[in-house]
């Protein structure tokens, strides 16, 4: 008997809730305290988005100490240029309630650490809805590993099938090397035409995109 898809898990930023120009003005800030003399398009700051900051810090200097002055510049002002700036994404409060309501497992798959995803994960309320919250501070390894999905997985008391949905490369990689379903949202700042390229499942069009994408999964 073919096992039916009972668990979801959501990267959070760029795929529940946009934070990307907060992100992007972020890093533009980092850059220009520590690399005033560097000059990064718009273009080569979204390809940041998705690994982790140390990463993308690395393949500018091999200093640890420098490496890690920019991770504290880059919160700091993330904490600044966040107040009032992010929103979530259309029809995502009412899909993960229905999900919810429904007896998903959902849980979020993220690659930043917890306390820096809290205030907008909890803004509108979606902790209320997800009983498994993977940051940066729960893996040995981020996304595109396996390893975060392995762990939110053995969070559940059960679970069949899984998906993993995200706005990045690195969510479907995951999604591929843990040997469950993955899929892209089409509403990606990198756009649908980059997340093709690593051969999603599927792509949701829109949130509701969901429940066609269960339907087919689960054989109906």
């Amino acid at each position: 008997m073919m096992k039916k898809l009972d668990t979801i898990l959501f990267d959070l930023d760029g795929t529940l809730i946009n934070t990307n120009e907060i992100i992007i003005n972020s890093f533009r800030g980092t850059f220009e305290k520590h690399f005033p003399k560097l000059s990064l398009s718009r273009e080569k700051i979204l390809s940041f988005i998705g690994p982790t900051l140390h990463d993308t810090f690395s393949n500018y200097t091999q200093d640890y100490s420098i490496i890690q002055e920019m991770i504290s510049t880059y919160r700091e002002l993330y904490v600044i240029l966040e107040i009032g700036e992010f929103e979530i994404y259309p029809q995502v409060e009412e899909v993960i309630k229905k999900l919810h309501n429904l007896g998903y497992n959902l849980g979020i798959v993220t690659s930043k650490f917890r306390i820096a995803a809290w205030p907008s994960f909890t803004h509108y309320n979606l902790d209320k809805y997800f009983k498994v919250f993977v940051g940066l501070d729960d893996v040995v390894e981020p996304k595109p590993s396996r390893n975060p999905i392995d762990i939110a997985l053995g969070r559940f008391l059960h679970h069949n099938q899984a998906i993993m949905i995200g706005d990045n490369q690195g969510d479907i990689i995951a999604g591929k090397n843990a040997d469950i379903y993955s899929a892209g949202v089409a509403w990606s700042i990198k756009g649908r035409n980059h997340l093709m390229e690593v051969n999603p499942d599927f792509m949701l069009d829109d949130m509701e995109d969901i429940f066609r994408i269960i339907k087919i999964i689960n054989g109906e």
